[in-house]
């Protein structure tokens, strides 16, 4: 909660795609460009919790929204 509005979350299971995929699920947050330092804190603490022992894999990937002009 300490993180909202300006970074948002939505969890996508798995279980819910059509083909089977290799996790369990999906986290997508999206935030602007001058919250990302937030966002760096924000996974810190969440690789540092207890919960995320059992993390097995995780892949990061970052895009960046280009300006429609």
């Amino acid at each position: 909660m300490e993180y909202l509005p300006a970074i948002a979350r939505k969890l996508h299971h798995c279980r819910d795609l059509t083909e089977p995929e290799p996790f369990d699920f999906l986290n997508w947050f999206e935030f602007a460009k001058e919250d990302a330092e937030g966002f760096n804190r924000l996974l810190e603490r969440l690789r540092a919790s207890e919960e995320w022992a059992s993390v097995d894999r995780e892949v990061e990937i970052r895009v960046e929204r280009k300006p429609l002009h």
